[in-house]
């Protein structure tokens, strides 16, 4: 799998997230902390939980 950093053009697909605001507003404070775009938060986030799934199922 691909992490969001790869330099590799990959197309990119867009989706919506429903979100309470109070964690909207946790993902913009530390997106402005570390300078990086919120987007690229969620989607290192997304890299790591699928690949915390795909621990969990060989280890489960």
């Amino acid at each position: 799998m691909r992490t969001p950093d790869d330099s590799t053009p990959e197309r990119i697909v867009r989706f919506t997230v429903d979100m309470p605001e109070s964690l909207h507003e946790q993902l913009s404070q530390v997106a402005d902390r570390f300078g990086k775009k919120k987007a690229m938060l969620v989607r290192l986030a997304i890299v790591q939980a699928l690949k915390d799934l795909d621990d969990d199922a060989v280890i489960g």
